[in-house]
């Protein structure tokens, strides 16, 4: 069971932390070493995004085919090769693009998976915990991508796409040994029996708000700070670390603070930290010069704490809503909502950086953090 937990943590720590959030910190090299456009270099961080989407739908459709471990594996196997293509240097926009977008529907599979994958088979009282750690992997990718791949790039881009490739690789390696068949395939689809409740409702508004207004933190943090600020690759990079790690701990604590006081009030309080966090790189400006990076590492790192945290405290609200029987179909709708929503605004932002600022997508999102917030009120307070 140990070997299959660490799977689960596998596809976090792959399909997010590094198909996902390692691509933030190459985004700037991308640019300056292979000649790609801000706009270029940007969608291939939004093509596994638009990925995202296809993948949360065609899931359902792989389920009545294949047992969920095997959906799994290939997912794994997708993103290593996508990883090893994105190495050749001859390799076209258009042609990265495809397999950015096929990385982002395998990343969509494996964060669907990763928790049927293990949390059915542990005790009740210690999936709170073993949750937690398992989306760390999110975490301890991005913390991974900002401290590694900075220093790998000193020597060549390439070298990075082929660590990645090897890191997904192995993963791919270990999940045809860890993750033995437990969820066969079904040819029966439940999923016309779920009616979506009125708070759902509002658990889904407040997700697809989250999806938006944590963009310009996750696609375009490392290139704010590279091109916009003029810091070092390696200064930015280390400062997308801390997203990590407060990805890490958010993911770990959520979960022990929704305990405490209630999973709607810890929601809000992590939606809070949310907007504060914008409202931080919204008014960098303002900042004294010596005390600048100081305090977007604070703005990223709870962005990085809150952004799984609502996560964690989503899926848990969804659960307690839904039931267990639907909880599957509910997780769906929400990773599906995230996804169009979090790859159309994906396109929109970037176009707007051909006359907007960063600054004032970082405030946009302010208001957008405190609307989420917002909508969650209705809803009674589950433990």
């Amino acid at each position: 069971m140990i070997f299959r937990i660490f799977s689960c943590f596998l596809a976090s720590f792959v399909a997010n932390g590094l198909a996902r959030f390692g691509y933030i910190v190459l985004i700037p090299l991308m640019i300056t070493q292979r000649a790609m456009s801000q706009t270029q270099s940007i969608m291939l961080g939004v093509a596994i995004l638009v990925g995202y989407i296809f993948g949360s739908i065609f899931i359902n459709l792989l389920k009545r085919h294949l047992s969920l471990e095997s959906i799994a594996k290939i997912s794994f196997f997708i993103i290593s090769v996508s990883f090893f293509a994105c190495a050749v240097e001859t390799l076209s926009f258009t042609s990265a693009f495809i397999w950015r977008f096929l990385a982002g529907g395998a990343s969509a599979s494996l964060m669907i998976l990763a928790a049927p994958l293990s949390l059915p088979y542990v005790k009740e009282k210690l999936r709170a915990s073993i949750g937690g750690l398992v989306f760390s992997g999110i975490g301890f990718g991005a913390v991974f991508s900002g401290f590694v791949l900075p220093l790998v790039t000193k020597y060549s881009l390439n070298y990075a796409w082929i660590l990645l490739a090897c890191i997904s690789l192995f993963a791919f390696v270990w999940s045809l040994f860890a993750l033995k068949t437990l969820n066969p395939a079904k040819k029966q689809d439940e999923t016309k029996k779920f009616k979506i409740p009125y708070f759902l409702w509002l658990l889904i508004i407040s997700y697809i708000l989250n999806a938006i207004a944590y963009l310009p933190h996750t696609l375009f943090w490392v290139d704010f700070l590279v091109r916009d600020l003029n810091f070092d690759i390696i200064l930015a990079g280390a400062s997308w670390a801390f997203f990590g790690i407060g990805a890490a701990f958010g993911s770990l604590s959520s979960g022990i603070l929704g305990d405490k006081i209630g999973l709607k009030n810890a929601h809000i309080l992590i939606l809070a930290l949310k907007a504060f966090s914008c409202l931080i790189a919204g008014f960098y400006f303002l900042l004294p010069q010596n005390f600048l990076l100081f305090c977007l590492n604070i703005s990223v790192f709870l962005m990085g704490f809150a952004t799984t945290g609502n996560v964690v405290l989503t899926n848990a609200m969804a659960l307690k809503i839904a039931g267990k029987e639907y909880f599957s179909q509910s997780s769906s709708f929400l990773t599906l909502a995230f996804g169009i929503f979090q790859a159309v605004f994906s396109f929109i932002f970037t176009y707007s950086l051909n006359f907007a600022s960063y600054s004032s997508l970082f405030n946009l999102c302010v208001i957008l953090h405190i609307f989420s917030a917002l909508v969650l009120v209705p809803i009674k307070n589950l433990r």
